[in-house]
């Protein structure tokens, strides 16, 4: 036998082991041939944008989708082409905002403001709100992150929040009375306090269709009311459809107009206080409606809003002082921005 194919065995067996340790490499222990792999894979698929060198993943933008759209009540399904491409964009800018005040304030000597205790304190908060223990870590993995990479997130956001108070401050001026008063001068109307009622009724449902002629329900009730046998409270809890406020007594307490349906608000403005009404048929049923008070509309005076109206001034002072501040670090940010168009035209919201 020739000495080549003496060799042969060895040979093979030590081919063997090594496409055995690739192989493990690649898809059990994902080794540093799966991670080289991989890199190009995720540069050219996973990555949506870079900002000063932080990524920006596809998984960031998608999840940034989703929120976007439970904000302004969308369905992905619902928008065409041209609104998709818009909330991909919109969701992006967002996050590249994020992560440009990110570097900056990493640049900054800032670190006050927050704690890592707050921070803490703030993840705690949040785990409540769930209705179970387990709820909270399952919310965590789907997001990638653990109780205490969400404690880091909650601390750089602290800090951000932190650094934008202080670099915005030089940009907010005291507001003035005379400021105050001149916004309360030009739009103290949209202040107006409406007026009010304090109604209770008695109702029949027109939606009940083993009971399709209800006007003789309703007068016999009117009849009982008329004639004092049973008060309207007592008749309220035995006949009233109204579940939520068939155990008050019928008692709606207090609503305005923008309240109530326009056929049944009508009806009550024509009564006097304390006046049972005649059956009121409206598209949702049969009514018999008193009216207990009424508060007439009024306008408040500048001393009682005049809080209100400061605060409400201060806080836009700082959405333009913050969006000043942006566009500042944008228009010195661009040479460190990076975008994928391919991952970003393909990235779909999050479910």
């Amino acid at each position: 036998m020739s000495r080549s194919f003496q060799l042969l065995p060895g040979w093979f067996t030590v081919s063997c082991i090594a496409a055995c340790c690739l192989l493990a490499d690649l898809f059990i222990f994902k080794g540093p041939v799966y991670k080289h792999l991989m890199r190009g894979r995720e540069d050219g698929r996973g990555m949506a944008a870079e900002v000063y060198g932080l990524p920006i993943t596809r998984q960031d933008l998608e999840e940034a989708m989703r929120e976007h759209l439970w904000k302004h009540n969308e369905s992905w399904a619902s928008l065409g082409p041209e609104a998709r491409k818009q909330t991909r964009w919109l969701a992006l800018e967002n996050l590249v905002n994020d992560r440009i005040l990110r570097a900056c304030r990493s640049l900054s000597v800032l670190e006050a403001g927050s704690s890592k205790a707050a921070a803490k304190l703030e993840a705690e908060r949040m785990q409540r709100q769930f209705a179970t223990a387990a709820e909270f870590p399952k919310r965590l993995a789907a997001q990638q992150l653990t109780p205490k990479s969400l404690e880091a997130r909650i601390y750089d956001a602290q800090l951000d929040e932190a650094w934008i108070a202080e670099k915005i401050q030089p940009r907010l001026k005291d507001l003035s009375e005379q400021e105050v008063r001149a916004w309360y001068d030009a739009f103290k109307e949209t202040l107006r306090i409406p007026q009010a009622q304090h109604a209770a009724h008695i109702f029949l449902s027109r939606h009940d269709h083993t009971k399709p002629n209800r006007e003789v329900e309703i007068r016999e009730i009117q009849r009982q009311l008329l004639a004092k046998e049973k008060t309207f409270a007592q008749l309220a809890e035995e006949h009233s459809d109204d579940e939520r406020s068939r155990a008050l007594g019928g008692d709606l307490g207090w609503f305005t107009r923008e309240r109530m349906p326009t056929d049944f608000i009508t009806a009550v403005q024509k009564l006097k206080i304390g006046q049972f009404s005649e059956p009121v048929q409206t598209q949702l049923g049969w009514h018999i409606i008193i009216v207990l008070e009424r508060h007439a509309s009024w306008l408040p005076a500048f001393a009682e809003v005049k809080s209100e109206i400061t605060a409400l001034l201060t806080s836009k002072r700082r959405v333009e002082a913050v969006k000043s501040l942006l566009a500042e670090l944008r228009k010195n940010s661009q040479q460190h921005l990076l975008y994928h168009a391919d991952v970003i035209d393909q990235s779909v919201p999050a479910p």
